[in-house]
């Protein structure tokens, strides 16, 4: 299949795709739901989700590289037996499948709430769904084009937003910085802020395609620090001017957080309108990589020769999952759920294909 193909992914667009998935939904949540747990000590919480999702990602690096033919579709079956193994990449398939899901509907309730007041819920996530089905159905080579270039235009806005929100920050609020509750609060905001670094586990799928993969621990580096950083920077700052309980009021503080933020030399009165659209480029290409992985994961382990054959027959179950929350009091619970499951589910993989390699003494092709 043409997404297997050396050479058809570079060391940039690979951190870009890890980049691009986890700077999404989980920054309109993150700062509210962690100081609910762990109060000032929010920023500590999330550095300890984005640790704990770093040696994920690298024990998934490592294993991909003992086999690089193969993506974690094929080498599983081989691992295990194809009963095993296929179980665990539909698993794999269908949560990635959910969460595109659950992620177009965290963004269509955010449009909703701010923007579109009188337009439908359904209207807005059918639009995002059909650009992510126009998405899926590209080469491996247009996915990895589109989010090199579309991450510099997105981590420029966030970042120059946040550090202007930086003068705005009131010290007494941030204080204790390690929240002064313990260490417990802060080990549970951590397992919460996970959410946030869901979907970096697609990167098992595009090894094989990765141009120099010898860089591939560098690259991958690259691609979930950066959000990591600007996933605690978000956390300090809103801290800093909400306050812990005045984040609780507020349904979506991020956006809260740029309408209070003053832009020097801008005129334009509503600047959450400019993040608004800096946002939808966010949401989509966390949307549309989760779902091409998903798509491309359900190929393989079908052994269909063209991964466009399943993008329009998969929508529908996105769509599914966009809709089935009633509320946005569900969708926090959805979330909850999906972390947990996700957390599970990738930790149980990494032990059950390490384990295997050592029972079966398999070194696999690895490359030095």
């Amino acid at each position: 299949m043409a997404m297997k193909e050396h050479g058809k992914l570079t060391e940039r667009q690979f951190a870009g795709i890890i980049a691009n998935t986890l700077l999404g939904a989980g920054t309109l949540l993150l700062p509210r739901d962690i100081t609910a747990v762990s109060g000032t000590g929010a920023w500590l919480s999330v550095l300890i989700g984005g640790f704990i999702s770093i040696i994920l990602l690298l024990l998934l690096i490592n294993l991909g590289l003992r086999f690089p033919e193969e993506t974690i579709m094929e080498y599983g079956m081989r691992l295990t037996n194809k009963w095993i193994g296929g179980l665990i990449g539909i698993a794999f398939c269908t949560y990635w499948l959910f969460i595109t899901g659950i992620i177009v509907r965290i963004f269509s309730l955010m449009l909703v709430s701010s923007v579109l007041l009188k337009t439908p819920l359904e209207v807005i996530v059918i639009a995002m769904l059909l650009t992510v089905l126009y998405f899926s159905r590209s080469d491996l080579q247009i996915v990895g084009r589109v989010n090199e270039i579309y991450f510099v235009f997105v981590i420029l806005f966030i970042m120059y937003a946040l550090f202007l929100g930086l003068r705005e920050i009131n010290l007494i609020r941030v204080l204790p910085l390690t929240g002064g509750k313990g260490i417990m609060p802060i080990l549970k905001g951590g397992l919460k802020s996970f959410f946030s670094f869901l979907g970096f586990e697609i990167v098992a799928l595009f090894i094989p395609s990765l141009t120099t993969q010898k860089l591939a621990y560098n690259y991958s580096l690259k691609g979930i620090v950066t959000p990591l950083v600007a996933y605690i920077i978000t956390m300090i700052v809103s801290v800093g001017v909400f306050g812990v309980e005045e984040l609780q009021t507020l349904v979506w503080p991020t956006l809260e957080l740029i309408k209070v933020t003053p832009f020097p030399g801008l005129l334009l009165e509503r600047m959450e309108a400019v993040f608004i659209a800096f946002w939808v480029v966010a949401i989509f290409t966390t949307a549309a990589n989760v779902y091409y992985a998903s798509v491309v994961g359900f190929t393989q382990i079908f052994k269909l020769k063209e991964h466009k054959t399943l993008t329009l027959t998969l929508l529908p179950l996105a769509y599914l999952s966009a809709i089935l929350p009633d509320n946005l009091h569900d969708v926090f619970e959805y979330v909850d759920i999906v972390t947990k499951f996700a957390a599970g589910l990738i930790i149980t993989t990494i032990i059950i294909y390490f384990a295997a390699i050592f029972i079966k003494g398999r070194k696999g092709d690895e490359r030095s």
